[in-house]
């Protein structure tokens, strides 16, 4: 029996790869790593506040029974650059499940009323659909979809440029219809944190764990930390 739908949330593991390697040079090793856990800690929250199925997308196959990775089943992401790991995950989860959303750890401003928006639009098995959720630096925040697609419509993107978004973008359309989800801010650099810090600010409904992130982050931007 195909069941509702599933959420993969990308992680990496402090310690076994490198994580959030350009906030590492203004915030040093530790913090650019407690960073990035704290996030998903967040992210993993807002995915257990809906219907889907949540599950860690994790880099390293020696981290699944990691500590920090254990509110939610683990899987390995696989072999490969970006796109190949990314379909790994979508392609096997689609297997089991009516669509697919993937995430990252580090838009935890993301709420479940935007997973609730593309889980509505994906819902529909009659019609090929994905979502997109675009982020500002033009890469991207979310994608689902409820349609196998071919590998290389993953690998034929330039990932972490400006126009990653497009080009991702640019390889579905053929594919499908696709709806665009609100557009957010990730972390990459250290000004990031700042607009991440506003964007946590004006949620109308934080959840606690979104409450407790902001002023982590705080900490963080603090000029004497």
């Amino acid at each position: 029996m195909v069941k509702y739908g599933a959420i993969a949330v990308f992680v990496k593991t402090p310690g076994l790869s490198p994580v959030k390697t350009r906030l590492v040079k203004t915030l040093g090793t530790a913090n650019a790593e407690a960073f990035h856990l704290a996030a998903a800690k967040v992210v993993s929250a807002v995915v257990q506040n809906t219907a889907l199925h949540g599950y860690y997308a994790v880099a390293e196959s020696s981290a699944l029974s990691y500590g920090n990775w254990q509110n939610m089943p683990c899987l390995w992401q696989g072999e490969g650059g970006l796109g190949e790991r990314m379909a790994h995950i979508y392609n096997n989860l689609l297997q089991q499940y009516a669509f697919v959303i993937l995430v990252g750890a580090d838009s935890p401003q993301m709420t479940a009323s935007h997973l609730l928006m593309a889980s509505n639009w994906l819902a529909d098995k009659e019609q090929a659909r994905f979502a997109f959720g675009p982020s500002f630096d033009g890469g991207f925040w979310l994608f689902g979809g409820n349609r196998i697609i071919p590998l290389a419509c993953w690998t034929q993107v330039s990932y972490s440029t400006a126009d990653t978004g497009a080009q991702f973008l640019g390889n579905l359309q053929p594919l499908g219809e696709v709806q665009t989800i609100t557009t957010l801010h990730d972390v990459d650099e250290s000004a990031d944190l700042v607009l991440l810090h506003t964007a946590l600010h004006d949620l109308t409904a934080p959840i606690p764990e979104q409450v407790e992130f902001r002023q982590f982050l705080e900490v963080l931007l603090r000029p004497d930390f």
